[in-house]
């Protein structure tokens, strides 16, 4: 038995997070790896400053799919760092939907361009990244 509560939440971990960390955390360690600049990853990622500031001062804030995937592409993270960081967020790229393929192959670019990725969802009928 745990002598107390503090003990055993160091612990354990949350069965909904992976071992690397939530996504807030996972995001700022890519952040710092990119370059720390934090303003050029968000608006390149199309999120707002408010949205990027409550994502890493809430860790368990929930973020939708797209927000995910934006941050990921904006970074130019490896399919597996990707894979990783949705996965954080509770979510992962699926061989089975359209959209989650284009987003897939985004990211195996790696250029990192969101305006390319909003053109090729338009095309295609989807709602783009705005």
């Amino acid at each position: 038995m745990y002598s107390s509560f503090q003990d055993h939440k160091t612990k354990t971990t949350h069965r909904h997070f992976p071992s690397t960390g939530t996504f807030a955390d996972l995001l700022v360690r890519h952040v710092r790896e990119h370059g720390g600049d934090a303003p050029s990853i968000y608006s390149a990622a199309r999120i707002d400053r408010r949205t990027y500031s409550s994502i890493v001062s809430h860790p368990f804030r929930p973020v939708s799919k797209r927000t995910a995937v934006q941050f990921a592409i904006a970074l130019r993270l490896k399919r597996t760092d990707a894979d990783t960081l949705l996965r954080a967020a509770g979510f992962a790229l699926s061989p089975a939907i359209p959209e989650d393929i284009l987003f897939a192959e985004a990211i195996a670019e790696g250029t990192g361009n969101l305006q390319v990725v909003s053109e090729r969802l338009y095309e295609q009928g989807m709602k783009t990244i705005t």
